[in-house]
C-alpha cells in the first residue's frame, strides 16, 4: 500500500465524517465475522453455534472496533493535511503561474503595497522606541522627573532647592540632579568643545548604570574644594584617549582645569546620557540666594504605591522652604511636582508621531484599496476560468482558496519590499534623524517591529485579497458559461464594488492632502517671519573663556578686546559684536522680574523673557532701530550704570502699553532687597525664542558688567558669542576668526560656527522635514487615487463599448459621450472627496500645536485641495472619455 500523502483521492474525500468511517469498521468487522461463521457451517457446524465460534475465535471484538478505529481515524487525519497542503501547495504553484502571465498587476501590487507596508513599519518602530518601549534603566517605571510647577512653567531646581530636597525628602530611595554644560577640552594638539553635563554623586546609581572600567562617583567626588573627577563616554575613550585601560586615574584638562578620569561609561547607555562626552561630578556650595535654576531633578520612587504619597511630601516641602528664600523668590504659588522621566525624556512628540503614523497609515490603505480595485478586475477578467472550475466540481471555499493564494503570493511580495524599505528607512532615522525622534539610537527591528510587519502582511492579504477572492468565486456558473464567445460585462455589484474602492481612496487621499496643505502654509508663514534685522553677511561663533584661568577681570576684558580689535582687521569685516545669546533659538537665560510700578498680584506667577548680554556695538552691528531711550555705551555696567537695561518695543508694549517704559524700575530674578534695574532705552524686535513663539518681550543686559564681574554662582566659564559682519561670504572669514582664537589662547576652541541665514535654516528643519514627509506621503496617496479612477473608468469604457457605439451610430454626439463618462467617475469622486473633507475637518483639529500662522480649518487651504483633487481625476477621466468617444461603431459592431 502506498503512503497516505501519496494516494490520490477524489474531491469529496475530505468530507468524510467521523460516523461515516465508525460505519464503514463496523461493515469490515462483520464480514471478518460472516466469512469466518461460513466457513464453520460449510464445514459441518449448526449456524448459531458457528456465528458463537467465529466470534469466539475473533478474540474481544470491541477492543478491536476501538483500535481499528482509533487507526483509521490517525489515518485519516494525517491524510486529510497531506491533501490540504497538497492542495495549497498546487494553489500556490498555479497563482504563481497566473501572476507571471500578468507582470504589470503583479509589479505594481507589490511596489504599491510594499511602500506601504515599509513605511508604517519604519513610523511604528520610531512610535515603539520612543513612546512605547520601557526606558533602559533599573527598574524604569520608578523613575521621575522633580520640577518647579509654576503654570504654565516648568522649571528646574536651584541649589537651594536640590540640597533641602536631599536633606529632608523620605518618600524616594535616591535622588540625583544634573546640569548640560559645554567644556572645552584640550590636550595641547587639538582643542574642542564638547558636551557634557555635571551630575550628582548619586546620578548613574539611581539610573542603574555601572561604568565599564573604574568606578562610579563617590560622595567625596561631590565636596566642594576636593579634586575635580570626571566619567568619560565610551566615544570619547577611544577617540580621546587611544581606548586605553589603564587611563583610570589619569588627568584631563576640561575648561583648563585638571579633571581626574575615574570612570569610562559602557557603550550603551540611555537617552538621557546619549550624545554626552564628559560627566564631571557636581561640587554645589551652598548658595547665597534661591536662584538660580538649572538643576534638572530625577528622583527613584521606593514603590509605585509611593507616587501620591511622594508628590505630597514634594508640596510640604516646598512650602516649608518658601519662607527660607522669599527675599529672592516671592512666587508662592509655585510647588513641585514630578512626571514620569519617560514622558520628560521623550517631550511633546505624541502629536508629530501620531501625525507619521497616520500618514503612512493611510498610504498603506490607500495602495491595498487601489490592489483590491486591480484584483476585482483581474478576477472578473477571469470568472469563466473559475467557472469551469466551479463546473468541474471546485467548491466555492476551494475557489476563494486558490485566489486568497494568489493574494497571499503578491502580499509576500510586497513584505519582501517593505522588509527592505523598513531597514533602509530605520538606518537612515538612526543616522539623521536625532533632532526628530527621542531615543533613536533604540531604534531598530526588533520583535514588536517584526510583529507590526508581519501583522500589516496578513492584514494587507485579507484587505486587498479577500474582497476579490469573494466576488471572483461567487458569480453563477450556469450564467458565466452561457456567456462563452459573447463580449463580458461586469456586474452592477461589481461595477459598485470597484467604484467604492476608489471614493475610499479619495476619501483617503483627501486629508492627508489637507494636512500637508496646511502644514506646507505653516513651514511658508515661518518662512517669512522677519527676525527683526538684516540676516545677511552675518557670522557667529561661540567661545569660552574658563574661569580656572580667566578669573582676573583685567585678563579677562584684555582678551575680549584684544579678540575685537584683530577681527575687525581682517578684510571684509565691516563690525564686530559680543552677545550671549543669539537669534533665532540661541537664548537659555529666562529671567523673572519684578515690576515697581505693576508688582505680581497674589496667586500669580512673576512674567519671564529672554535677558540677553551684550557688547554696545550689538544693536548697531545687528542694525536695530532706537525707538525710545538711549542705548548702552561704554559706561553702562561700571559704576552707577550698572544695573541699566534695555528692552524692546514688545516688551515695552506688553508691560507698559499706555505710556513710556524708559526710566521704569524693576527687580531682576524676583530678588526684593537687590538694587533696582531701570529702562534706559527701547529698541526694535528681535526673536530669540523660535519663529514661532510669539514676541513677548526681550530684556538686554550690558556685557561689560556681565563679563568683568563674576557671573552666576553655578558657571565656571564665560560664553561669548562673537557675531561678525562682513561685506562678503561670511564663513570664507572662519579660518581667519577660528586662528586669531588659536593666536589668543590654543586651548580655547571656537565652535558653533555659522552664518546667521543658516541657524535659520536649522530652526525650520524640523516642520519642513515633517512637512515634506507627510507631503510626499499625500502625493503618493494622490497619484495611487488617480491611477484607481483611471483603471475604473478605462475598465468602464472597455466594458461598455458596444453601448456608447450603439449611441454612436443612433445619432449620439461627442459631448453626450464625454458627458456621461465624465459623470459616472467624477460622481464617485465627488463622494470620496466629500467624505474625506468631514474627516480633514476632524484630522486638522488635532494637529493646531504644529501650525504657525494658519488655522487648522483654514478655508482657502480646504478649497484648494478639493479643487485639486476633483481636477487631477477630471484629467484622469478624460483619457478614457476621450477614448470612448474616438471608437468606430461600424467596425466594433461588425465585430461583435
Amino acid at each position: 500500500m502506498r503512503e497516505p500523502h501519496h494516494e490520490r483521492r477524489p474531491f469529496w474525500y475530505l468530507g468524510r465524517r467521523r460516523r461515516t468511517v465508525e460505519a464503514e469498521i463496523d461493515e469490515e468487522l462483520a464480514l471478518h465475522l460472516e466469512m469466518r461463521a461460513r466457513e464453520l457451517i460449510e464445514s459441518g457446524v449448526p449456524p448459531e453455534e458457528a456465528r458463537r465460534e467465529a466470534r469466539r475465535q475473533f478474540g474481544d471484538l470491541e477492543e478491536t472496533r476501538r483500535y481499528c478505529r482509533e487507526e483509521d481515524e490517525r489515518k485519516e487525519r494525517r491524510m486529510q493535511r497531506w491533501l490540504v497542503l497538497d492542495d495549497v501547495v498546487q494553489d500556490l504553484r498555479m497563482s504563481l503561474r497566473g501572476l507571471r502571465r500578468a507582470p504589470l498587476i503583479t509589479a505594481v501590487v507589490i511596489a504599491t503595497v510594499g511602500l506601504g507596508i515599509g513605511a508604517t513599519t519604519v513610523a511604528f518602530a520610531a512610535i515603539h522606541a520612543t513612546l512605547l518601549r520601557p526606558l533602559p534603566y533599573a527598574a524604569p517605571e520608578r523613575l521621575v522627573r522633580i520640577y518647579t510647577d509654576a503654570p504654565p512653567n516648568r522649571f528646574p531646581f536651584s541649589v537651594a532647592d536640590y540640597l533641602a530636597l536631599q536633606a529632608q525628602q523620605t518618600r524616594f530611595e535616591r535622588i540625583a540632579g544634573y546640569s548640560g554644560r559645554a567644556m572645552s577640552f584640550s590636550d595641547g594638539v587639538v582643542a574642542e568643545r564638547l558636551r557634557g553635563r555635571v551630575v550628582t554623586a548619586t546620578y548613574f546609581s539611581l539610573l542603574g548604570i555601572r561604568p565599564m572600567l573604574g568606578r562610579d562617583f563617590t560622595e567625596s567626588d561631590g565636596r566642594p574644594g576636593t579634586g575635580r573627577a570626571v566619567i568619560v563616554s565610551h566615544g570619547f575613550w577611544q577617540r580621546r584617549l587611544s581606548a586605553r585601560a589603564d587611563v583610570i586615574g589619569e588627568s584631563i584638562r576640561l575648561d583648563g582645569t585638571p579633571h581626574t578620569v575615574v570612570g569610562v561609561l559602557p557603550p550603551r547607555v540611555g537617552p538621557l546620557e546619549q550624545g554626552q562626552e564628559l560627566f564631571v561630578a557636581a561640587q554645589w556650595e551652598p548658595p547665597r540666594r534661591k536662584g538660580p535654576f538649572f538643576i534638572t531633578v530625577l528622583g527613584r520612587l521606593r514603590s509605585q504605591d509611593d507616587r501620591a504619597a511622594a508628590a505630597d511630601e514634594l508640596r510640604l516641602l516646598n512650602r516649608r522652604l518658601f519662607p527660607v528664600w522669599q527675599a529672592s523668590y516671592q512666587d508662592d504659588k509655585a510647588t513641585w511636582s514630578m512626571m514620569d522621566l519617560k514622558a520628560h525624556v521623550v517631550g511633546d512628540v505624541e502629536t508629530m508621531s501620531g501625525l507619521a503614523l497616520a500618514s503612512v497609515a493611510l498610504v498603506w490603505l490607500i495602495a491595498c484599496a487601489n490592489a483590491s480595485n486591480l484584483l476585482v478586475a483581474r478576477a472578473t477578467s477571469r470568472r469563466r476560468e473559475l467557472a469551469v472550475r466551479a463546473a468541474l466540481g471546485a467548491s466555492r471555499a476551494r475557489v476563494t482558496r486558490f485566489l486568497l493564494a494568489e493574494s497571499s503570493l503578491l502580499a509576500l511580495g510586497a513584505a519582501v519590499v517593505g522588509i527592505v524599505i523598513a531597514f533602509v528607512g530605520i538606518g537612515l532615522l538612526r543616522r539623521i534623524g536625532s533632532a526628530y525622534v527621542p531615543r533613536v539610537a533604540e531604534l531598530g527591528l526588533g520583535g514588536a517591529v517584526w510583529w507590526c510587519l508581519g501583522g500589516l502582511t496578513a492584514a494587507s492579504t485579507l484587505l486587498f485579497g479577500l474582497v476579490p477572492s469573494l466576488q471572483g468565486s461567487g458569480a453563477p456558473v450556469d450564467e458565466t458559461l452561457r456567456s462563452l464567445g459573447r463580449s463580458s460585462t461586469a456586474s452592477l455589484a461589481v461595477r459598485r464594488l470597484r467604484r467604492a474602492l476608489v471614493a475610499t481612496q479619495f476619501a483617503i487621499a483627501t486629508p492627508l492632502l489637507v494636512v500637508a496643505s496646511l502644514l506646507l502654509a505653516s513651514l511658508s508663514a515661518l518662512g517669512h517671519v522677519s527676525l527683526g534685522f538684516d540676516t545677511r553677511n552675518l557670522l557667529t561663533a561661540s567661545i569660552e573663556l574658563p574661569r580656572s584661568q580667566y578669573a582676573e577681570p583685567g585678563r579677562v576684558a584684555a582678551f575680549w578686546d584684544e579678540m575685537q580689535r584683530r577681527v575687525e582687521g581682517l578684510p571684509g569685516v565691516t563690525g564686530v559684536a559680543f552677545a550671549d545669546g543669539r537669534p533665532p533659538e540661541g537664548v537659555d537665560n529666562f529671567n523673572n522680574f519684578e515690576l515697581e510700578a505693576f508688582p505680581t498680584a497674589a496667586g500669580h506667577s512673576q512674567p519671564v523673557t529672554p535677558w540677553i548680554s551684550v557688547t554696545p556695538e550689538y544693536f548697531g552691528l545687528l542694525g536695530l532701530r532706537l525707538v525710545e531711550g538711549r542705548l548702552f555705551d561704554g559706561h553702562d555696567g561700571l559704576g552707577p550704570n550698572l544695573e541699566s537695561i534695555v528692552v524692546d518695543h514688545a516688551w515695552a508694549r506688553r508691560f507698559f502699553p499706555g505710556g513710556s517704559a524708559v526710566g521704569k524700575r524693576l527687580h531682576e530674578g524676583g530678588c526684593s532687597t537687590c538694587p533696582w534695574v531701570t529702562v534706559i532705552g527701547v529698541v526694535s524686535e528681535v526673536k530669540y525664542a523660535g519663529l514661532d513663539k510669539p514676541d513677548a518681550g526681550t530684556v538686554y543686559t550690558p556685557m561689560l558688567a556681565r563679563g568683568v564681574a563674576a557671573p552666576l554662582e553655578e558657571a565656571t566659564t564665560r560664553l561669548r558669542y562673537v557675531i561678525v559682519r562682513t561685506s562678503a561670504d561670511p564663513l570664507s572669514l572662519a579660518p581667519s576668526v577660528r586662528q586669531i582664537v588659536r593666536d589668543l589662547d590654543p586651548a580655547l576652541p571656537l565652535s558653533s560656527v555659522a552664518t546667521l541665514d543658516d541657524l535659520v535654516a536649522r530652526s525650520l528643519q524640523s516642520p519642513r522635514s515633517l512637512s515634506m514627509l507627510v507631503g510626499g506621503f499625500a502625493a503618493v496617496a494622490l497619484v495611487l487615487s488617480i491611477v484607481g479612477i483611471y483603471g475604473v473608468m478605462a475598465y468602464y469604457v472597455q466594458q461598455h463599448s458596444k453601448d456608447i457605439s450603439i449611441r454612436m451610430a443612433l445619432g449620439g454626439r461627442a459631448g453626450d459621450v464625454l458627458r456621461l463618462v465624465l459623470g459616472q467617475g467624477m460622481r464617485v469622486v465627488a463622494y470620496g472627496v466629500a467624505a474625506g473633507l468631514l474627516a480633514a475637518l476632524f484630522l486638522a483639529r488635532l494637529m493646531t500645536s504644529l501650525l504657525y500662522g494658519v488655522s487648522a480649518h483654514d478655508a482657502p487651504t480646504f478649497l484648494t485641495v478639493a479643487m485639486v483633487l476633483l481636477g487631477a481625476a477630471a484629467a484622469a477621466c478624460f483619457l478614457p472619455a476621450r477614448r470612448a468617444i474616438g471608437l468606430a461603431p461600424a467596425v466594433l459592431l461588425r465585430s461583435e
